[in-house]
């Protein structure tokens, strides 16, 4: 199981994070990465699938970008530093430099991840506020 309070294995919350992220508006590169979000693991959910020397084979398969967001998704202090929008490496604490575009479809991948774990939104009102305006786009 992903996490034994949302019922789901990993493999169908990844898969039901790039169907949010789709019926969001996201562009496909950043629907691929909310299908990645956690493949080498994240700061809530330590188990890696694929191991960072493997990151050549991903990018291969899903292309550059997706698999940059990934990585930056799986190694961030999320969900509250897309809260605040202030990233740092959640192992190091040091700053991670994102551009603004890349920041966004962070923002964005976290906001399908908390919903498809069941986190009310109300926790993070940044993010909330976003993905009313995301359901206001549709």
């Amino acid at each position: 199981m992903h996490q034994s309070h949302i019922g789901k294995t990993l493999g169908e919350h990844l898969i039901n994070t790039y169907d949010d992220l789709k019926r969001m508006g996201a562009d496909e590169d950043v629907a691929v990465a909310g299908g990645l979000h956690s493949i080498y693991g994240t700061n809530a959910f330590k188990h890696a699938t694929v191991l960072p020397s493997q990151r050549g084979i991903i990018r291969g398969l899903f292309g550059e970008r997706a698999e940059r967001l990934a990585w930056l998704f799986s190694n961030a202090n999320r969900p509250v530093g897309l809260e605040t929008g202030k990233l740092v490496y959640y192992k190091t604490n040091e700053p991670m430099e994102v551009s603004d575009e890349d920041l966004e479809a962070l923002k964005i991948i976290e906001i399908a991840n908390l919903i498809d774990n069941g986190v009310k939104l109300d926790k993070y009102p940044n993010l909330s506020r976003r993905h009313e305006e995301l359901k206001a786009l549709i």
